[in-house]
């Protein structure tokens, strides 16, 4: 190992820092590096990546639990959610980084990582195919490292990890493939599948299929697919440390199977391969999506003349067009595209293993520099003219929108200079040197220039948020979050924020919230608060804190507000002391365990009628019959606009000529002491980027995001009876439809009383390291409702002896508490996780005296010989 890294180390340090370089330029070209005005934030990479690279830093700067945090979704699993989100080697980074310049460490990390894949790729090529030149073994690596599937997806980096791997497992295959070792192939299969599970289970499919053509092209062994297969069954064995707790959670949380929606998948067409093979094409990484699978026109070239190499096995052409057919069916017929994505349909970023094809492609152009002394001009000429067949045939359609003037052209230059190249070399214009150093140089301009059109069209599309509107939220919810966190110590309270920057702002800034935007979550709780009016969707891939009512704030210890756009006011919530203006806590909110005498009952949850639910939630805590909710009828309504009412469902149309917004206005009697609320359920808009309400009442004028809310939209707190004039606009909006508008009074002297009733038998609750403190004093036999999603990962402790632990409303949980004081101990360990380490000894131990018998056996055979 020693003697390859002398002889390849300018190889491997221009595999390390071209496609390094190709990555900060095509950002630089941008607008976006170090502390630039513009971040790398866009998309995911703002609204999720960002907030989890910043909590990971908080818990290795703060000493805190690895399993569990309570700034997301009430509380989550971050064990489960480490299996898909945080997997990266460059994760302890963080921890010289804060939230304040995370941006730069997501830029950092991310051009870190292309460098990387470059010198993975390069090591492993370099070592499978060790006859092939090392400029063309390096043009082939940069082409990799910088294919379209990543840099048009270049703001989800913890994916970019995986292409890291994948080399290394490949190189790692064709090692036990040539009885060289196992250890590679071992260890860089069992980081991945630790690391991502999602993608390793994309890759074991394709490595499975990739040996089982290897298998029958050079008719390998009984003994090599025993060799792979154990080797392979020991990794997945080590790596149960990981995955068994992860298919433990998604078995509890995880959505079902997605349905094929028809035959074929959306939006394909004929030509879609050689649409996305021109320089430059980029469509859309939202929905309708045609697959990313850009790695260069050299492997694509390559690729296609490996097919008319006579010296190469034929049944080894046959197995890759095979495999490659299949991946190109797989984004046509929606069966196999769900396949290879565990049968779930991916929110975006759709064909999420399009890069295998990329990867096969790259297969093909190796193995077709193997045998470049065989590559005849004719045979380059013909793959070309298919690729220009192709080509021209996508244009003349006039099916495909995002192919602009400029791909063609930059393509038909660099079909141009490959083929001219090739002829070159045939001639013998040019030496062999030469030609590969030409060959690169085309290679890294051709892939340089894509690079540079993916990232702007993720940059057009996604938006790469400024540096200046990211360092706004900061110093807003910054000193915020930290004044709350000097009031609160280390008692376990809530806080969120009435007009969230991002779901993610509890991972973020370090905050216990409500809200959560994340494919790993607490699917059950999250039900049960979509049912009490929380905003969610289908998936529960969203949990939003806007838009509910002052009740949910205090039964779910909600005790701090940041409130910095001045929403109405909220009965009980005044300034905190020693903390921006803008922040606001609750007297009235309660613990996170609430004592209820007697025991906690589940009740029926009433479908649609989140305040209905809200009441009896509250009677079965207080064990009372409390009245809170009172709709309010408006006296007289006046509409700027045509509206439209059908059987309840209404549309408002903006009348010919007008230059006034669309807005209504209700006169109703408030009744005193009433917190209210105006009701607009189902809200559709016709501008795509105006989902916004202003709503007046009185002098107070108050902008409301509606997208990400629940439908119950603050008015404010009325200390006297009085007739209010309530105005809604939706600006920069032609037209608007919603369902029909109530509004709703809160009565806050039972409300109160409850408050006070829960409080009757006090409980305190502290965080400790992955779990809480709960102290509590009861007069009476009865139990804690905990409003933390149930999970079997939680165990409690009363008083030094383990109880047990029950489901309470089918998402959160209920401990039987005993009359007196006592203290609970509530700890989280995720689920599996210690059967799951067992397995990691167990696989570590087992692969060791594997390897040891086989190598044993091996010298057995060769001294026979």
């Amino acid at each position: 190992m020693k003697s390859y890294f002398k002889s390849n180390k300018l190889y491997l340090f221009l595999a390390f820092v071209i496609p390094l370089v190709i990555a900060f330029l095509s950002l630089l070209a941008n607008g976006i590096f170090w502390n630039s005005a513009t971040s790398i934030l866009a998309g995911d990479a703002y609204h999720q990546y960002v907030g989890l690279h910043s909590l990971y830093s908080q818990l290795l700067q703060s000493g805190k639990g690895f399993f569990y945090t309570w700034t997301s979704g009430l509380g989550l699993n971050l064990y489960a959610f480490a299996s898909y989100y945080m997997g990266s080697f460059f994760m302890p980074l963080t921890f010289f980084f804060n939230v304040k310049n995370m941006p730069d460490a997501l830029y950092l990390f991310t051009i870190l990582k292309f460098g990387f894949i470059g010198l993975s790729a390069f090591v492993s090529f370099s070592n499978v195919y060790k006859s092939i030149n090392k400029w063309l073994l390096l043009a082939l690596s940069i082409s990799y490292s910088l294919m379209s599937y990543m840099t048009s997806q270049i703001e989800i980096t913890m994916w970019l990890d995986v292409f890291i791997l994948l080399p290394l497992i490949f190189w790692g295959l064709h090692q036990i493939i040539d009885e060289k070792g196992r250890w590679i192939y071992y260890i860089s299969l069992t980081i991945l599948f630790i690391q991502n599970y999602y993608f390793g289970y994309i890759i074991a499919i394709f490595i499975s299929l990739y040996f089982i053509v290897r298998m029958i092209a050079e008719r390998l062994s009984i003994r090599k697919l025993i060799d792979f297969t154990v080797v392979s069954i020991l990794s997945a064995l080590t790596s149960l440390v990981m995955l068994w707790p992860m298919y433990l959670d998604l078995k509890a949380n995880g959505q079902g199977f997605s349905n094929p929606d028809g035959y074929f998948t959306q939006n394909s067409w004929y030509f879609d391969l050689f649409s996305k093979n021109f320089i430059g094409s980029y469509d859309t990484t939202q929905f309708n999506a045609v697959p990313m699978i850009y790695v260069g026109l050299l492997p694509l070239i390559l690729a296609i003349t490996f097919f008319f190499i006579k010296s190469i096995n034929w049944k080894l052409k046959v197995g890759m067009f095979l495999l490659g057919g299949l991946l190109i069916a797989s984004f046509y017929f929606n069966w196999l595209d769900l396949a290879w994505q565990g049968f779930h349909s991916p929110n975006m970023f759709l064909h999420r293993y399009s890069f295998i094809f990329s990867f096969i492609v790259v297969i093909m152009a190796l193995e077709a520099l193997q045998k470049l002394k065989e590559i005849k001009f004719w045979k380059v000429f013909i793959a070309t003219l298919i690729l220009a067949t192709g080509f021209i045939g996508s244009i003349i359609s006039h099916h495909y929108s995002y192919i602009h003037f400029y791909m063609p052209v930059l393509t038909a230059l660099f079909l141009f200079a490959f083929l001219i190249l090739f002829y070159g070399l045939q001639k013998k214009y040019i030496s062999m040197n030469i030609f590969a150093i030409i060959v690169l140089i085309f290679a890294i301009a051709d892939i340089g220039i894509n690079s540079y059109y993916e990232i702007s069209g993720v940059s057009k599309e996604w938006v790469f948020a400024s540096r200046t509107f990211y360092n706004d939220v900061t110093s807003r919810i910054l000193p915020a979050t930290q004044a709350i966190q000097k009031a609160s110590g280390n008692k376990l309270e809530r806080t969120d924020n009435v007009a969230p920057d991002t779901a993610n702002d509890g991972m973020k800034f370090g905050y216990n919230g409500i809200a959560q935007f994340s494919s790993v979550r607490n699917s059950n709780s999250s039900a049960i608060m979509s049912a009490l009016g929380f905003k969610t969707d289908g998936l529960y891939l969203n949990l939003r804190y806007p838009g509910n009512t002052l009740l949910m704030d205090s039964l779910f210890g909600v005790k701090y507000n940041i409130n910095y756009w001045a929403q109405p006011p909220k009965f009980g919530f005044d300034p905190l002391l020693n903390a921006p203006s803008y922040v606001t806590q609750n007297p009235y909110s309660q613990s996170i365990g609430m004592f209820v005498p007697g025991g906690y009952h589940d009740i029926n949850i009433v479908q649609n009628n989140p305040l209905t639910n809200q009441t009896n939630f509250l009677n079965a805590l207080t064990n009372s019959n409390t009245k809170l909710y009172t709709k309010i009828h408006s006296s007289s309504e006046k509409a700027e606009g045509q509206v439209v009412n059908t059987n309840g469902h209404v549309s408002f149309t903006k009348l010919k000529n007008s230059s006034t917004d669309l807005s209504i206005t209700y006169s109703l009697t408030v009744p005193a002491n009433s917190q209210s609320y105006i009701q607009i359920p189902n809200i559709t808009y016709a501008s795509k980027n105006d989902k916004s309400i202003v709503i007046s009442v009185g002098n107070h004028l108050s902008t409301m995001p509606t997208e990400d809310t629940g439908e119950y939209f603050n008015l404010g707190y009325f200390e006297k009876e009085s007739t209010q004039q309530i105005t809604i606009t939706f600006p920069k909006n032609d037209w608007v439809s919603f369902d029909q508008i109530n509004f709703w009074a809160m009565d806050i002297n039972a409300y109160t009383q409850a408050m006070a009733k829960i409080k009757d038998n006090p409980v305190s609750v502290k965080t400790i390291k992955n779990g809480a403190a709960i102290n509590y004093s009861a007069s009476q036999n009865g139990q804690l409702f905990l409003t933390v999603p149930y999970d079997k990962g939680w165990s409690a402790i009363l008083d030094g002896k383990k109880v047990k632990l029950y489901k309470a409303q089918s998402g959160f949980m209920k401990i039987d508490a005993p009359a007196g004081k006592h203290q609970i101990k509530i700890s989280f360990f995720p689920e599996g996780l210690k059967e799951g380490s067992i397995a990691f000894v167990l696989g570590i131990i087992s692969f060791l005296f594997y390897n040891r018998l086989r190598k044993l056996k091996n010298r057995k055979s060769s001294s026979l010989d």
